[in-house]
C-alpha cells in the first residue's frame, strides 16, 4: 500500500452548455439564427445520403478554420450538430432570451489530455464566438480521474468503500455495480448518475478499446513514476449539474462556468470526502459481505449496521484515499456546503394541501362534508392564531410571503441565483401589503402587522408614512 504512486490526473469528461446573453441584440440574435439555418441546410443535404451507417451520414464545413461534420442525425433538444476530431457542438435557434441553452458543447478526453481543461475551453470558445458573441456558459457534466499503480483492487473493495452522508452523520448504502472479465475483478461504480464514482482496470480497457490508449502516449508514458508491467486503475468521479448547483464552492454556487472551474481541487476534495475508502482487513471484509463474524469458539454473530460502522471509524481512511486526497498536488481548504434553493411556490402546493385538508375534515366528520362545520373550524382557528401570534390566519400568510421574498433576495445576494418571475412576484406582493395595510382601520394592529413586515426585511415600507 505503500507503494501508491499517482501517474495521471486529469479532467476527463466535460459537456458545457452555452446560454444566450441578455446583452445580445436583434442583428447578433439574427446572425446566430441565420448560421443555424444554415447549418441546417447542410444537415438536409447529408439526411439525404443513403446508407446504413449512421457516422456515413455527413457532410464537411468549416468554421473559425476548424474543420467539421455536418451529422445527419442531432441530439435531443437541439437541431443540428457538428463533429470535429476534438469535441461535438449542437445547435438550436434562438425564440427568446430564456434559460434554456442554446448550445451544447461535449470535448472529446484524448483533446482534454493532449491540451489541458483551460486551452481546450478556450479554443472551443474562440469558435463559439464567431456565430454567438455574447453567452453565459454553465457545466452540464464534468468528470475527474485519477490513475494510480501500487494498489490493486479486489472484491474484497465492495466492503470498503462507502458513502459518507453528513446531513444523517453516519455512512450510508449507494448503488453499486462490479465488473468482471474471466475470474478477474475489472471495475466498480457507486452512485447515481448526478453524483457517482467509478473504479476500473483502465490498462484493461485499453487493451480491448485501443482508442483509449491515448493516455498512457500522453500521459503516463511521460510519468517517470509509471511501470508498464503494472496495470493502471482508474478512479473518476461524475458529477452533473443537477447535483453541482446544489453545492457551494470558494466563490459561491457551484452553477457558474468560472466557480466550477476555479474549484476543481475543492471538487475532489468533496467527492473523496463522500465517497470515502476505509481500511478494512480482508477478513473485516469478508465479515460484512456475510452479515455475521465468527468467534475463536468458532460461533456466529450478527455483525450489525452498528458494529460494522464502528469498525469504520476504527479503521479510518486507507492510505490509498489519503494518497489521493490532493488533485494536481493542489491542497484546498474551503470546505463545500449543500445549497438550499428558495423554491417558487407552485399551484400544484396549495392543489395538495386542499387534498389534504378535505381528506382529513371528512375523516372528522365520519365520511360526512359540511360546509358550515368546516367554516366554524376555520373561524376557530383563526380566533386562536389571532390570540397566539396577534395575526390572522391570513395575515399570517402575507407574513410568510415576505419572508419568502426575503430569502429569495438573500439567495441571489449570495449566489447570484434569481427565482424565476421574483421581480414580478416582489412588486404584486408590495402592491398587496400596501392595499392590507390601507385596509386596517385598527391603527394598533395595523403598526404591529406594519413592524412585523419590517423585521423581516422587505424594503416596501418607506411608502407606509406617506398617507397610509
Amino acid at each position: 500500500m505503500n507503494n501508491i504512486r499517482i501517474i495521471n490526473q486529469m479532467v476527463d469528461t466535460l459537456k458545457l452548455h452555452f446560454y444566450p446573453s441578455q446583452e445580445l441584440n436583434d442583428t447578433e440574435m439574427e446572425k446566430y439564427n441565420l448560421f443555424v439555418s444554415d447549418m441546417k441546410d447542410l444537415k438536409q443535404d447529408a439526411m439525404n445520403i443513403v446508407s446504413d451507417i449512421q457516422e456515413d451520414r455527413k457532410v464537411k464545413t468549416t468554421v473559425d478554420n476548424v474543420g467539421f461534420d455536418v451529422m445527419a442525425r442531432a441530439v435531443k433538444s437541439f437541431s443540428v450538430v457538428l463533429k470535429c476530431g476534438d469535441f461535438d457542438i449542437a445547435l438550436k435557434n434562438i425564440t427568446d432570451k430564456s434559460n434554456n441553452p442554446i448550445v451544447k458543447v461535449e470535448f472529446r478526453s484524448e483533446f482534454l489530455a493532449r491540451n489541458g481543461y483551460v486551452r481546450a475551453i478556450n479554443r472551443v470558445n474562440m469558435v463559439i464566438e464567431t456565430f454567438l458573441p455574447k453567452y453565459k456558459i454553465k457545466v452540464s457534466e464534468l468528470h475527474l480521474a485519477t490513475d494510480i499503480q501500487g494498489y490493486d483492487f479486489t472484491s474484497m473493495d465492495r466492503e470498503r468503500f462507502k458513502f459518507r452522508n453528513r446531513t444523517l452523520q453516519e455512512f450510508d448504502e449507494v448503488d453499486n455495480t462490479a465488473f468482471s472479465s474471466g475470474q478477474k475483478r475489472t471495475g466498480f461504480s457507486f452512485g447515481k448518475n448526478d453524483f457517482m464514482l467509478r473504479i476500473y482496470d483502465k490498462t484493461h480497457q485499453i487493451n480491448y478499446k485501443k482508442d483509449a490508449g491515448y493516455v498512457k502516449v500522453l500521459r503516463w508514458d511521460t510519468n517517470p513514476l509509471y511501470n508498464e508491467n503494472e496495470k493502471v486503475w482508474r478512479i473518476e468521479f461524475q458529477f452533473r449539474r443537477s447535483y453541482l448547483k446544489t453545492l457551494i464552492g470558494t466563490d459561491g454556487l457551484l452553477d457558474g462556468f468560472e466557480n466550477v472551474l476555479n474549484d476543481i481541487p475543492t471538487i475532489w476534495k468533496h467527492a473523496t470526502e463522500r465517497f470515502v475508502h476505509h481500511d478494512l482487513t480482508d477478513d473485516e471484509c469478508v465479515d460484512a459481505y456475510r452479515g455475521y463474524r465468527v468467534d475463536k469458539n468458532n460461533i456466529k454473530h450478527t455483525l450489525t449496521r452498528d458494529a460494522h460502522r464502528k469498525r469504520l471509524q476504527r479503521a479510518g481512511l486507507s492510505n490509498l484515499w489519503k494518497g489521493i486526497s490532493l488533485f494536481n498536488n493542489t491542497a484546498s481548504n474551503h470546505e463545500i456546503t449543500h445549497f438550499k434553493e428558495t423554491k417558487k411556490p407552485e399551484v400544484q402546493y396549495v392543489v395538495n394541501c386542499w387534498k389534504g385538508l378535505v381528506s382529513t375534515f371528512v375523516k372528522l366528520s365520519r365520511g360526512n362534508f359540511s360546509s358550515f362545520d368546516l367554516s366554524e373550524i376555520i373561524v376557530n382557528a383563526d380566533e386562536q392564531e389571532l390570540n397566539k401570534k396577534g395575526f390572522s390566519i391570513l395575515d399570517s400568510a402575507k407574513l410568510k410571503a415576505v419572508d419568502y421574498v426575503e430569502k429569495a433576495r438573500v439567495q441571489y445576494i449570495e449566489n447570484g441565483i434569481a427565482v424565476d418571475g421574483f421581480d414580478k412576484y416582489n412588486q404584486d406582493l408590495q402592491k398587496s401589503l400596501l392595499e392590507t395595510l390601507r385596509s386596517i382601520d385598527d391603527k394598533e394592529y395595523r403598526d404591529r402587522f406594519f413592524e412585523a413586515c419590517l423585521a423581516k426585511g422587505t424594503l416596501i415600507y418607506g411608502n407606509y408614512h406617506k398617507g397610509i
